[in-house]
């Protein structure tokens, strides 16, 4: 049994075609684990909520981000609708043929949980406060939070799991100390990336990433 994690889609179906397609997927063998922001900035928003919507076989794991908390906001609470226009809301709604589907997908999203835990490993949007066990960490860190958690050294962690984590672009999938970040800048002009969690094997959407000289 195979268990892979995903990185940060944003509206790129191709790419996730191509990262299921490289890693063999097998519904009957393996295990998806997703780091949320499935929509916004990308073309095809839609269509990754179906795709990911027909992978939702109780056995595969979704977590929601940051995008998906915006457009739970703007859809279902009527609220700063600027806010996720601003970042990258439009191309999602202009990607979905009605309305009524859109609120079904800010629904799906807004029954996903905010983070995952499985043995030694934290699978989270956004990352941790340092100074917090996960069960004191707030909703808001985990989908928005970002240099304190990246700057933070291992040995300040009072959680002592490997932190999986999304959100932040990078050039590369980078294992740093008790940290494996994983968005590689789908949707921004990027690529998409896959690790298996067993081997530690990286898999990406494209050979190269043309935004790596301007990523962390």
């Amino acid at each position: 049994m195979g268990e892979y994690v995903i990185g940060d889609i944003h509206g790129e179906i191709e790419a996730l075609k191509t990262i299921i397609n490289k890693i063999n997927y097998d519904s009957t063998e393996d295990k998806l684990i997703f780091l949320g922001d499935y929509i916004d900035r990308g073309s095809d928003s839609y269509h990754v909520y179906r795709y990911i919507k027909k992978l939702d076989n109780g056995s595969n794991i979704f977590i929601r981000g940051n995008h998906e908390e915006m457009m739970i906001d703007a859809v279902l609470n009527k609220n700063n609708k600027g806010l996720w226009y601003h970042n990258g809301g439009r191309a999602t709604e202009r990607s979905f043929p009605n309305y009524s589907e859109l609120e079904e997908a800010a629904n799906f999203f807004d029954s996903l949980p905010y983070q995952y835990t499985d043995g030694n490993y934290i699978f989270v949007h956004a990352g941790i406060r340092p100074d917090l066990k996960l069960t004191e960490q707030s909703e808001h860190d985990l989908v928005w939070i970002r240099y304190k958690f990246l700057e933070a050294e291992a040995e300040n962690f009072k959680e002592k799991r490997t932190i999986v984590a999304g959100h932040t672009p990078v050039a590369e999938v980078k294992f740093q100390g008790n940290k494996i970040l994983m968005d590689t800048g789908a949707g921004k002009g990027g690529i998409l990336s896959a690790i298996n969690l067993k081997t530690k094997k990286v898999y990406t959407s494209a050979e190269k990433n043309p935004i790596a000289s301007l990523l962390f």
